[in-house]
């Protein structure tokens, strides 16, 4: 590698890391670092175009979480009545005994779209967060 670098370092669970060797075992990456630096940038992407959000969009926040996970659920419910006029609905599945996954329609300015995401990206016992905008004619 030819540019410079900063060296950081990761903690993760045993399971993903063991994920993360099979990939590079795979072949499609030479290095764990490699595999790292290519999840980084689409993780960055991902994230970039989920801020700045204007205009009135449409589309699903989808949650993965631990149900069991002290007060998460409930945080999740306060998180509905505080946009009610952004949630118009909500599609609760277990796939697990201690995952769950949310599917949360919404419709609103994109700001507050952007205020509901920046509220439960931090919960604790939230695995993944992610938004799908789709084109409304109105």
């Amino acid at each position: 590698m030819s540019q410079d670098v900063d060296r950081m370092s990761v903690t993760l669970p045993p399971s993903l890391l063991s994920e993360l060797d099979d990939v590079v075992a795979d072949g499609e990456y030479d290095s764990r670092s490699e595999a790292t630096r290519d999840a980084l940038r689409a993780f960055v992407t991902e994230f970039n175009q989920q801020t700045g959000l204007s205009g009135s969009l449409s589309g699903t926040v989808v949650v993965l979480y631990e149900h069991d996970h002290s007060g998460v659920s409930e945080e999740l419910t306060e998180l509905q009545h505080d946009f009610t006029e952004t949630i118009i609905a909500v599609h609760h599945v277990h796939l697990g005994d201690h995952l769950c996954l949310e599917s949360i329609a919404v419709d609103g300015t994109g700001e507050r779209i952007e205020e509901l995401l920046s509220r439960i990206r931090p919960l604790k016992g939230v695995h993944q967060v992610k938004l799908t905008v789709v084109e409304a004619d109105r």
